[in-house]
């Protein structure tokens, strides 16, 4: 399913509204909760690409970790298992595929795509 894409109005209003979150938990710091959210610039969306069944071939799965986590922290394992139809003798097409929008009057739309790499890593890339 396609998601709206964000305006360059919609960026400018949640980077505005990002900037007065405070932390949802007693004796974090405000300081350090603004600099873990970051300064907005863009935002945008991705979705796997070549699936060539319905989009329930993509499953997302998130459970409770066997680690055992720090005070105060919670241990999750996300699962994310999707099938995808690639043409024979053409190069891997990217995984995700999808866009961010600036909030500057001047940047154009960036299309993004991303490969994930056997050791875990993700690549991506930045087009215009």
């Amino acid at each position: 399913m396609r998601r709206k894409g964000y305006t360059k109005d919609e960026i400018r209003q949640m980077r505005t509204e990002r900037k007065t979150l405070k932390p949802k938990v007693d004796g974090v710091p405000e300081l350090a909760y603004q600099k873990v959210l970051g300064d907005l610039i863009a935002a945008g969306h991705l979705v796997f690409t070549g699936i060539g069944l319905p989009e329930t071939n993509v499953i997302v799965k998130t459970e409770p970790s066997t680690i055992q986590p720090l005070d105060g922290f919670v241990a999750e394992t996300t699962t994310i298992q999707f099938s995808t139809l690639q043409r024979k003798g053409l190069e891997t097409r990217p995984h995700v595929v999808g866009y961010i929008t600036s909030g500057h009057e001047n940047d154009p739309k960036i299309r993004v795509k991303g490969w994930f790499n056997k050791d875990g890593n993700i690549r991506i890339e930045l087009v215009i």
